[in-house]
């Protein structure tokens, strides 16, 4: 009977040799704007954006605020998802949060085509563990 028990147990896996974790996934570096071949956001993700932002923004907020020299000095190395969270909670103004996780992440996309930063073919996720990864360091000049 114990042989059998023993048996159960090596087959269920209960058995009281411990065994090992899988060892941790390695947490992807940090990657930025500037770096060659990224590209955060696509061409079609800011139009959205930009059409979210016009009916959800305009009447508080012109765009002029979210581009240049200001923009850069407020998020310059900062995370992208410190952009997204801080518009994801408060705003709109009269309702922070009423707008769907993308449509927050379609307004960055735009804020970052505003301030230069390149698209490309992939869309900003509305994931926090990835915008976290994700840092903004905008051109010198928007356009370049």
């Amino acid at each position: 009977m114990r042989h059998i028990l023993m048996f159960v147990g090596v087959a269920l896996g209960t058995t009281t040799t411990q065994a090992q974790d899988p060892p941790p996934s390695p947490v992807p570096a940090p990657v930025d704007s500037a770096a060659p071949d990224t590209a955060f956001y696509s061409a079609r993700q800011a139009r959205r954006g930009q059409d979210t932002y016009r009916k959800n923004c305009t009447a508080c907020h012109n765009t002029a605020a979210y581009a240049g020299a200001g923009f850069r000095r407020a998020w310059s190395g900062r995370s992208v998802f410190e952009l997204w969270e801080q518009i994801r909670t408060t705003m709109p103004n009269d309702s922070p949060g009423r707008l769907k996780l993308e449509e927050y992440a379609d307004i960055v996309a735009y804020l970052l085509k505003l301030n230069g930063i390149p698209p490309g073919s992939d869309e900003l996720p509305a994931d926090a563990e990835v915008l976290r990864r994700l840092r903004i360091i905008p051109p010198s000049r928007p356009g370049g």
